[in-house]
């Protein structure tokens, strides 16, 4: 899925809304059948009479098909009752241009404040919610048109993609924004929706700011890199001296005495499993501590930028250049499924993969690595459109991992994200890509994990093989351009 589709789509339902509706329907013979069938006895009176002579009939016949247009725009107003919300930002319905100044999408760093009123003013009770995007641009709700379920949605996706939000008050002092529990439903975006809200939980999760310490000031916070869910991760100084990486996470507060010791206890696992990794580009894992309730990783930090970031900034990525560093992810993966037990990443995406210094690919994020327990029920975890149909399923393998892989190529290939839950074919995007490259791609994110590539040295193997192609037609034509 491309990260400019909405991940959420609520409904929000307005009583004005609803009766504009029902009155363009009802007037409907007359400006959906009367008033066109009137402009256009009026055209064709222009048309036998000549324009010059009837310039009274044509303004008649401009006035009645633009209240037939009118019409037909007020009920696509009155149907707009969706709130999209993604990665890129919010979109608003379309009846809501005038308190947002014409505009219905908005970045996520337009948001301001997000506040709770009553008759206008600020209110532990709400009746109305209000989003401010700037000192003019607002855009009030009414809270019973959301279900209770969907503003707790709302929240939660203000809280990850735009933590700088001001709430107004805060959101544990507002009655009724208790977590609901659901069932668990089963099309993707509504899976989705589920994990968000799972990983969340009714925990206001709040990161460190810049100049925080830890561990009794040996560990310095130099500023916040990334935050979702209930974890973060932090640039920080170790001992005042090197940079390093601190992972935070948080187990959440509602959950019950035996789910907190499981979680804990596998945080404490985990931690002690990744620190035996010794692997030159794994970002090494160098201590694991808890401090007020909270779990830290310190990691090795490993100057570049993320493939994400560099395939914003230079487009789509050459095949041959592709094809090398398939090889090396794939051999990272290679690394560790071979080890006891297999660990599984669970979370291979182009933003966990660096492109360092020296130009080869380091994997820098591990928060999602859990050994691979036989048939436990894993977490569901990682970017939904580089997810394995068992993962989503809770049922991760190490060829999960393959098919995250899959899903990394494709982006680089073609600059998008692949779809979601489905076999990827970037020649279809970008006709340059080769079929050898493009077979590559569709084995490894094959829905079926018996129809997929077998193991990451077959993957290897296979990007191996398109790189040395590469290299030798352009011997080739080195060969024959001297």
């Amino acid at each position: 899925m491309d990260s400019s589709k909405p991940n959420l789509v609520l409904r929000y339902k307005a009583d004005a809304s609803k009766h504009g509706l029902l009155a363009m329907i009802a007037t409907a013979p007359v400006w959906a059948l009367w008033m066109p069938w009137v402009a256009s006895w009026l055209g064709k009176a222009v048309l036998d009479g000549g324009f010059a002579d009837s310039i009274d009939l044509f303004m008649l016949m401009l006035m009645f098909l633009g209240t037939t247009a009118a019409a037909i725009f007020a009920i696509v107003v009155c149907r707009d009752n969706t709130f999209e919300i993604g990665e890129q930002g919010i979109k608003i319905p379309i009846r809501f241009m005038l308190q947002s100044f014409g505009r219905v999408r908005f970045k996520w760093n337009a948001l301001k404040s997000v506040a709770f009123q009553t008759d206008g003013k600020i209110s532990v009770d709400p009746e109305d919610i209000c989003f401010r995007f700037s000192k003019f641009s607002r855009v009030p709700l009414r809270l019973d048109g959301f279900d209770r379920d969907d503003v707790q949605k709302i929240m939660l996706a203000v809280q990850a993609y735009a933590p700088e939000t001001r709430f107004l008050p805060e959101l544990d002092q507002i009655k009724g924004l208790a977590k609901t529990q659901a069932s668990i439903p089963m099309s993707f975006t509504k899976l989705w929706e589920e994990e968000l809200n799972n990983r969340f939980g009714s925990t206001i999760f709040v990161p460190m700011e810049p100049g925080h310490e830890l561990q009794n000031g040996r560990v310095k916070i130099v500023g916040q890199i990334a935050f979702g869910g209930l974890s973060a991760i932090y640039l920080a100084k170790l001992d005042n001296e090197r940079l390093v990486v601190i992972k935070e996470a948080v187990v959440p507060q509602n959950a019950d005495e035996a789910s907190k010791e499981k979680a804990l206890e596998m945080f404490a696992r985990e931690a002690q499993l990744l620190l035996t990794l010794n692997h030159a580009r794994i970002a090494q894992v160098y201590d694991h501590f808890m401090e007020e309730g909270r779990n830290y990783l310190t990691l090795q930090y490993i100057e570049g930028k993320d493939l994400r970031s560099y395939v914003k900034e230079n487009g789509p990525v050459p095949e041959e250049v592709v094809s090398r560093w398939a090889a090396e992810i794939a051999d990272i993966l290679v690394y560790l499924h071979s080890m006891t037990p297999a660990i599984i990443h669970r979370d291979l995406t182009p933003d966990n993969l660096v492109l360092a210094r020296d130009g080869s690919i380091s994997l820098i994020d591990f928060g999602a690595a859990n050994a691979f327990m036989g048939t436990a029920t894993g977490t569901l975890v990682g970017k939904q459109s580089y997810i394995s149909p068992e993962q989503f399923r809770g049922k991760a393998a190490p060829s999960s991992d393959l098919y995250s892989l899959g899903g990394t190529l494709h982006f680089l290939l073609t600059g998008k994200d692949p779809e979601a839950l489905a076999v990827s074919h970037p020649r279809q995007i970008n006709a340059v890509v080769s079929q050898e490259m493009d077979a590559l791609v569709s084995a490894l994110t094959e829905q079926e994990t018996e129809d997929r590539l077998c193991s990451a040295e077959e993957a290897a193997s296979g990007a191996r093989s398109i790189a040395a192609s590469h290299r030798t037609k352009m011997q080739v034509m080195a060969h024959h351009g001297s």
